[in-house]
């Protein structure tokens, strides 16, 4: 048997008091006169031996009540050494799995309901000394660092119940640190989750033998879905009054196979589309929809279906940025003029806004706002790296090359080598029609069309580290246009310049349609939605910034505003977020309080995946890599409270001093009122 508050035990000093009582006796005698004895007669005598053993049990029972009470104030409990460590060098964790999965129903509430109602229970019972603090998938700091057990059961009733899906092996490695830096011996963890198979991915996990852990799986009958997994663009760019193509993939995690299951798609809350899938049991289907935007600027659009009871994948929301026009620029030597083919193309096209600048001068905002750089001319490293970083995030950029052109330091990192100039007339050959830049090129390319002749080029090699290829090439088996995808952008490299010296591309019926689509893929392009806890960065590129501006997010509803961090990496700006947002939907940018761009989040797609982890199975994978499992209990079990008891490995005894204290009181009572 062990104490809480083992100083109360110092009380027991006062188990004297009784004996002193006992021992002297400080009644004063008085003497009664009697007139005649005869009166003593109808007195009971009373036996000298029974009166000093009344006394004497009345005494013991004073001693007793006295013991038991001061028993029951130092909190007296019987520790059992195979199970939890229940001291104050314990610190007790509590993980609730608050992700969205664990809103499925058990029998009338859901597993997050059940899972908080389990671990009040067990924070009730546990050490009244002992230090407690909350995990959960949000990672609430206020939450991770030592508290009392009132402070405990405050902070697991303002729990929140949707959250994030993070790895298991984060909240042990969590606990670890916390358990360190607040200098305790060892923790015990209790983790209350379903167990989902994606969460308990272990290759980081670092094992620490002094965490014992807990493991509570809870599980739900009802677990079949059908989930929207991801949806994308047939092509990247949106323009107005362009027919655009909407691809979803629908998943079934169900053992039937659905047939006809509507899916909706909606722009700013009207219908635009709409189709039905046919998906097999246990399996998915693709489906696409055929829409038209009739105006410019941020569109709200979402892809949904109907399934239930489990609803919260049932969405996917995305934001379609349609551009007024196409930004296109090229940058030139400071000898050259703009009257050239580009300008000819693109110069009256209200499509495209065509913009020609000298190396030497360039309007870096204006860049920042185009889909589409060609670059003729030779421009230092710095100018090549900028390219290269455009690029990445997402834009077009066309490299032409002349006698009068360099830039290695490009090549260098697509992986290409330029060589010497060919100037031996050929022609294009060959055409790698079945390549996606091709898809919507071309309705059908005969097999002997007449292609552009070329009278001189560059000669390239694509280098084996490179992911670059030649999606053209001549006769002579040498590379016309090199594709290199970099980043979330694409380089094209043209082996010669536009100029008509060089081929007879310009003036070709393969020209437009070739550079259109080089704008068309190019950049600015935004993402089209963000995940909830994977996506910490959004670039932001786009919005042109001065030192004292403010940018803010807000919510559809208002309700909801941050004011992210704004970090400037490689001249490019981004926007972190330290926490999760606390749902999906929809967030305004504002700068300034001036809107300017809309972005759409989704919730993580794993949680819809409804495969978990049996007890045994979750048993034998915590063993197997070494964790201190103390057990792996059904939450039905844990509801018990015999099962309760075992785990937590004391038996809290100061209730039975309290009724072992009256009874003593009981005793001592009926003794001196009844004892003859």
């Amino acid at each position: 048997m062990e104490f809480l508050y083992p100083n109360m035990l110092y009380a027991l000093f006062a188990l004297l008091i009784p004996v002193v009582i006992h021992l002297f006796n400080f009644r004063r005698h008085k003497t009664v006169y009697f007139s005649n004895t005869s009166v003593l007669k109808t007195i009971e005598q009373e036996n000298s031996k029974t009166k000093k053993l009344k006394y004497l049990i009345a005494m013991m029972m004073r001693m007793l009540f006295i013991a038991a009470l001061v028993m029951a104030f130092a909190f007296p409990y019987k520790k059992n050494t195979d199970t939890i460590n229940n001291n104050a060098d314990n610190l007790i964790a509590v993980y609730i799995d608050n992700s969205m999965s664990m809103q499925l129903l058990s029998t009338e509430k859901t597993l997050f309901d059940d899972a908080r109602s389990s671990a009040l229970t067990l924070i009730d019972e546990l050490n009244q000394a002992a230090k407690y603090v909350l995990l959960s998938n949000d990672r609430d700091p206020i939450n991770e660092y030592p508290m009392n057990k009132d402070e405990m059961l405050i902070r697991l009733n303002e729990m929140k119940s949707e959250a994030a899906p993070c790895q298991f092996a984060d909240i042990y490695n969590n606990l670890s640190f916390i358990k360190s830096r607040n200098n305790f011996k060892t923790a015990t963890l209790f983790a209350y989750s379903d167990f989902q198979r994606n969460m308990m991915e272990m290759d980081d996990i670092k094992i620490d033998t002094t965490i014992q852990v807990v493991a509570v799986p809870l599980k739900s009958e009802f677990q079949n879905n059908i989930y929207i997994d991801t949806a994308w663009l047939q092509s990247p760019v949106l323009q107005k009054n362009m027919t655009n193509e909407l691809n979803a993939r629908i998943v079934n995690e169900t053992s039937n196979e659905i047939k006809g299951l509507p899916v909706n798609f909606s722009i700013d809350g009207n219908n635009v589309a709409y189709t039905t899938a046919d998906i097999p049991a246990n399996s998915f289907a693709m489906v696409n929809m055929q829409f038209v935007v009739e105006d410019d600027g941020y569109k709200k659009a979402n892809v949904s279906v109907k399934d239930s009871p489990i609803t919260f994948d049932d969405e996917y929301n995305l934001v379609l940025k349609i551009r007024p026009h196409i930004n296109v620029i090229e940058i030139v030597n400071s000898k050259q003029t703009t009257d050239n083919s580009l300008d000819v193309l693109f110069g009256d096209d209200a499509l495209v806004n065509y913009q020609s600048m000298n190396q030497y001068n360039i309007d870096q905002d204006v860049v920042n706002e185009a889909q589409m750089i060609v670059l003729n001319a030779d421009v230092n490293e710095t100018l090549q790296q900028s390219l290269l970083d455009f690029a990445s995030q997402g834009g077009s950029l066309l490299i032409l090359n002349n006698e009068n052109t360099d830039n290695s330091y490009l090549y260098n990192n697509l992986g290409l080598k330029k060589s010497y100039l060919d100037e031996n007339p050929t022609k294009v050959e060959y055409i790698a029609k079945k390549n996606l830049f091709f898809d919507d090129v071309f309705l059908k390319l005969p097999d002997n069309a007449e292609l552009p002749e070329i009278y001189k080029h560059f000669r390239f090699e694509i280098l084996r580290n490179s992911n670059a290829l030649s999606i053209m090439s001549l006769q002579n088996a040498n590379p016309f246009l090199i594709m290199s995808q970099h980043g979330k952008g694409k380089v094209f490299v043209s082996t010669i310049s536009l100029d008509e010296e060089w081929s007879d591309l310009t003036s070709h019926a393969l020209f437009v349609p070739l550079m259109y689509k080089m704008a068309l893929v190019g950049g600015g392009v935004t993402d089209l939605s963000y995940t909830l806890g994977i996506d910490k960065y959004v670039n932001i590129n786009n919005i042109q910034m001065l030192l004292d501006d403010r940018i803010s997010l807000k919510s559809e509803n208002g309700m909801y505003e941050i004011f992210p961090m704004i970090e400037n990496r490689n001249n490019i700006n981004y926007m972190y977020f330290f926490e999760d947002l606390p749902s999906s939907g929809f967030y305004d940018v504002h700068k300034n309080e001036e809107f300017v761009s809309t972005l759409a989040w989704n919730d993580n797609r794993k949680e819809s995946e409804m495969k978990f982890f049996e007890k045994e199975e979750l048993s034998d994978l915590m063993k197997n890599k070494e964790m201190n499992l103390l057990a792996a209990i059904d939450y039905e079990e844990l509801s018990s409270g015999d099962m309760m008891e075992a785990v937590i490995g004391d038996r809290q005894m100061w209730k039975s001093f309290v009724i072992l204290a009256l009874i003593f009181l009981l005793i001592e009572i009926l003794v001196l009122r009844f004892f003859k």
